[in-house]
């Protein structure tokens, strides 16, 4: 019967080969890793992915101290004081949850983040998610805003509007930046470096147009590490599910993705 035993093994090896891609070859760089709402429930969501424990983001920062990983913002990530084994923490759409959850969590470890701007909606809610099924959740507003950059954190943009960008004719594209930068330089004093496709979408014409508005780098949705050769206006990303396992996230961190 020792066939049957050595059968059952393969169909084993080969499952688990499937769900986890550790044969994945190692990726040079760094991981920037993108969250979005960090809270327990999910409240009917159509896309409770986008819904990391507070548990589960604790861990995983327990996880990059434990093996050496600094959790750190792009902004540094891209300068010359990068550390050697570095991970970019990035959260979209500034909901409030980063502010109230996901903050001291990331500050009790010595670490720091990027946050994400929709700026027409700071101190609002998500409305561009209306329609979708997708519960509204509070934004964090100017002051809290404040209150972190002067902590360490760095805020970029997502655009005034959260819209994909590359749907906008050119008029309307230059005045969704500006208005964007704009308003986050009132907030912060000086004006924001980085950026972040809502949608993740994006093409020559959007590139271009932020560059033109003043951000030097942005990112996308696309998996990637950021390294030498990554081009600085499309950033790739490496979305943290909540449904990831242990071993889904150590294996983003080196490989980019867990799975298909």
């Amino acid at each position: 019967m020792s066939w049957w035993w050595a059968a059952l093994a393969g169909l084993g090896a080969a499952g688990f080969s499937a769900r986890w891609h550790w044969w994945r070859p190692r990726q040079e760089g760094a991981p920037v890793l993108m969250y979005h709402q960090i809270r327990e429930d999910t409240e009917n969501t159509p896309l409770p992915k986008l819904r990391v424990r507070p548990g589960k983001l604790a861990a995983q920062l327990d996880y990059l101290q434990g093996h050496g990983w600094q959790g750190i913002s792009l902004g540094r990530a891209l300068g010359p004081d990068r550390p050697a084994k570095a991970a970019v923490l990035t959260f979209d759409d500034a909901y409030q949850d980063f502010y109230d959850t996901a903050w001291p969590i990331i500050k009790q470890r010595g670490m720091s983040a990027t946050v994400f701007v929709v700026t027409s909606q700071i101190g609002g809610a998500n409305l561009w998610d209306a329609g979708k099924g997708i519960p509204t959740a509070p934004l964090m507003s100017r002051e809290q805003i404040q209150d972190l950059a002067a902590q360490g954190v760095e805020f970029g943009g997502h655009g005034h509007e959260h819209v994909d960008l590359t749907s906008l004719d050119d008029a309307a594209l230059a005045q969704n930046l500006a208005a964007c930068r704009d308003r986050l330089s009132d907030i912060l004093g000086q004006p924001p470096k980085v950026f972040s496709y809502p949608y993740g979408s994006f093409d020559h014409r959007v590139r271009h147009a932020v560059k033109a508005a003043g951000f030097t780098a942005a990112c996308s949705t696309r998996p990637g590490m950021l390294s030498a050769a990554s081009d600085p206006l499309a950033i790739g990303r490496i979305i943290v599910k909540r449904s990831d396992t242990g071993l889904d996230f150590s294996l983003k961190l080196t490989r980019a993705k867990s799975r298909w």
